[in-house]
């Protein structure tokens, strides 16, 4: 996973760009523009202190320790036991020293990036805390690792016919809100658009407007590491198949990988056929993906 996130966001880049009619760039060129970054000079502002040399790294470090925690394709995850609690705060860890590092910077854009980007994650962390919560009711287990497992392995089981008492409503709903937040936690369209840095319309973009370097790199890396955490997490809803022997391994990643080509395909074309919202008309959507979160967390109470 940390090797192949640049290419799942190259992947949806090279996707937007032929819905446009471009000729597309590859779904390699971010590698490409990572290693441009490592070697060139990170410049810092004159009124930048010591927070502005750590929070790259610990803007990075929460999705390194969140691809650890969760059963994508393997059931036996480096790092357990996870709890809701404990990824959604991971999550929230990040978003803090993102916007403390935009801060930092004492220009004008890192307080407007940082205030919208609060804006969101305080509407969109709720929801998806009780997604979580939702998650770990339905299978009466409260590691998540444990809890994803087995919430796939019935989605499993439904699909190939070995039992028909399931209710589809819960992982549909599921996928349905986890999609909705996975946009507006990567800064896609309609809540953000990742390839402009238009100043009246820029959210993640003008927190990281000053970075460059090894800084910019670490912060471009780590937001490729979130898109694929959340992709990764509704991959398990969709057709899981989920190794929990050595043996099985290359086959469950082989499914993995193309479940992961078939998700960046519906988020480009989402993205494609949307356009940015007005910022305040934003809460509008993510209040549909709280009350799906919600509508999740009472059916699994009742199961």
């Amino acid at each position: 996973m940390l090797i192949l996130a640049p290419f799942f966001a190259g992947f949806v880049h090279r996707l937007k760009q032929r819905a446009r009619g471009q000729k597309g760039v590859s779904p390699f060129q971010y590698y490409r523009n990572l290693y441009k970054l490592l070697k060139k000079e990170t410049v810092l502002s004159k009124d930048a202190t010591l927070v502005s040399y750590l929070a790259p790294f610990m803007y990075l470090l929460p999705h390194i320790l969140l691809s650890f925690m969760m059963p994508f394709f393997y059931g036996k995850p480096l790092l357990a036991p996870t709890n809701p609690i404990l990824i959604t705060y991971l999550m929230a860890l990040a978003v803090f020293f993102l916007t403390l590092y935009a801060l930092d910077q004492a220009s004008s854009f890192g307080g407007l990036g940082s205030s919208r980007e609060w804006f969101l994650s305080s509407l969109s962390e709720p929801a998806f805390l009780l997604l979580l919560f939702s998650v770990c009711l339905y299978s009466k287990e409260w590691d998540l690792s444990i809890a994803f497992l087995k919430l796939g392995q019935e989605v499993q089981s439904l699909i190939l016919g070995y039992t028909q008492h399931f209710s589809v409503s819960i992982p549909f709903l599921l996928i349905i809100s986890l999609f909705v937040l996975m946009l507006a936690e990567n800064a896609r369209i309609p809540f953000d658009n990742p390839e402009t840095h238009l100043e009246l319309t820029m959210i993640h973009e003008a927190n990281i407007l000053e970075a460059s370097g090894r800084h910019l790199l670490l912060f471009e890396y780590a937001s490729h590491l979130r898109l694929t955490v959340f992709l990764s997490l509704i991959s398990i809803l969709i057709f899981p198949y989920i190794a929990q022997e050595p043996f099985y391994f290359l086959l469950a990643f082989a499914l993995y990988f193309l479940k992961m080509l078939l998700l960046g395909s519906v988020l480009a074309f989402v993205e494609s056929i949307n356009a940015k919202m007005r910022l305040f008309r934003l809460p509008n959507i993510l209040s549909v993906a709280f009350v799906l979160s919600l509508l999740t967390l009472i059916l699994s109470m009742g199961v």
